[in-house]
């Protein structure tokens, strides 16, 4: 287990390489990560502290903006703490909260009144003041996790060295916490300490990458089609005459052609006994789309992801985060299939509809009627089609169904504050 302390926390960037790893360890099921209730809760509350005080210049901004103002002026809503501290919890929902129990919350109020590391004092003469309790609390987390699970190895992490130390002589009574532990609790200063002590980089190529990722072309073609299937967000795509549109969805998204185009800022970890590859992979979506018209589009998908670093490894890959699709840049590029007659659209909605034990609906058959046909093929009917290359849609029947969601861009975080413990 990998417990993290909160300045640890506070001074991760969540779309930076660090979280990144943290999150393949936890995927790949190398270790498990987390950090005491109380290293969380203190995160959320100086996040929520620093909103309020925020949205209090903001009220009287907008105060003095509508004192000057000819006009009414927009109210600034109240303020919600709550919602920001829940919000901070979900954005680290990627680490697993141990709770503090009430001996450790006891424990660390004895220490800080009687000034016990990793209990201390702050300021100096009649202002000096007894802190410490949540450190308190947030070590002996640690300490019980590691006694409560003889056979697991606890790596806690803190560059809290003032009130921790480093790790290599604790003053009493933290000596004496760790006394029985012997190297089971092993204690790190920094995230890179931990990262090259759990997952040491292997060496990768940008050519074995690729040759590697191509091979989980279908996971990511049914991680996407799952979302398609339920219809809830449009697709942003390019049309084979180069128009940039809003589709609602593809019309058969099962028969969507995806393709891997590139592969960059490749990296690879030794996670346990497996290597693991983690990349930015841009996918290439060709399929027919359901706009204003049926209409025959693309679009482009970058993820970053993580997968087996072996061919014929049994893992799935992950994906750890992506942006939003957005139509392909050049559509003159793109290696368009032959389109569809509306004759052979309504065979296949036939064809669908029977498969899953129901009846087309009259809308499937009325879009048959409005399919786009690309300029090439209206101004000249003698068009050869076999120039074009074989429609070949991904067979997915590899990989079980999966509820699997496309996921949110992960917000740009950074943390510039101090990170020792206020």
């Amino acid at each position: 287990m990998i417990i993290l302390d909160t300045c640890v926390i506070r001074g991760m960037r969540l779309d930076g390489s660090e979280v990144e790893v943290l999150r393949a360890i936890v995927a790949t099921g190398t270790e498990r990560v987390g950090a005491p209730s109380m290293a969380v809760e203190e995160l959320a509350a100086q996040k929520a502290l620093e909103y309020v005080e925020a949205h209090r210049a903001a009220a009287r901004a907008v105060r003095q903006l509508a004192n000057k103002s000819h006009r009414t002026e927009p109210k600034l809503e109240g303020p919600d703490p709550e919602g920001v501290r829940e919000m901070w919890r979900k954005k680290y929902s990627f680490l697993e909260v141990l709770p503090t129990s009430g001996d450790a919350a006891m424990e660390g109020l004895y220490r800080e009144a009687n000034v016990l590391p990793p209990a201390t004092t702050k300021g100096e003469g009649d202002k000096r003041v007894k802190v410490g309790a949540r450190d308190v609390a947030i070590w002996l987390t640690a300490v019980e996790y590691a006694r409560e699970h003889p056979d697991e190895t606890v790596y806690f992490v803190s560059n809290n060295h003032r009130d921790f130390t480093k790790g290599d002589v604790y003053p009493p009574p933290m000596d004496a916490d760790v006394a029985d532990l012997s190297d089971r609790f092993v204690h790190l200063t920094n995230l890179d300490e931990l990262l090259e002590t759990v997952a040491p980089r292997v060496p990768v190529s940008e050519a074995d990458a690729l040759g590697l990722l191509t091979f989980h072309t279908e996971y990511v073609a049914l991680t996407a089609q799952s979302v398609w299937n339920r219809g809830t967000a449009p697709i942003h795509v390019r049309t084979r005459e180069g128009e940039a549109i809003t589709a609602q969805t593809w019309a058969f998204p099962a028969e969507v052609r995806v393709q891997l185009t590139d592969v960059s800022d490749v990296e690879a970890y030794q996670l346990g006994a497996k290597s693991w590859i983690v990349a930015t992979a841009r996918w290439q979506f060709v399929g027919l789309a359901i706009g204003t018209t049926l209409v025959q589009a693309a679009c482009t998908w970058e993820t970053r992801i993580l997968f087996p670093g072996r061919s014929g490894d049994d893992h799935k890959p992950r994906i750890i985060s992506s942006s939003r699709a957005v139509p392909v840049e050049d559509a003159s590029a793109v290696d368009w299939p032959p389109m569809q007659s509306s004759a052979e659209y309504v065979q296949r909605v036939m064809q669908i509809a029977a498969a899953e034990g129901r009846k087309p609906t009259w809308v499937e058959v009325l879009l048959g009627a409005l399919i786009t046909w690309p300029n090439p093929l209206q101004q000249s009917s003698n068009v050869d089609l076999s120039t074009y290359p074989p429609y070949q849609p991904i067979q997915l029947k590899h990989y079980p169904p999966l509820g699997a969601r496309l996921p949110e861009p992960v917000e740009d975080q950074p943390e510039d504050e101090q990170t020792d413990e206020e």
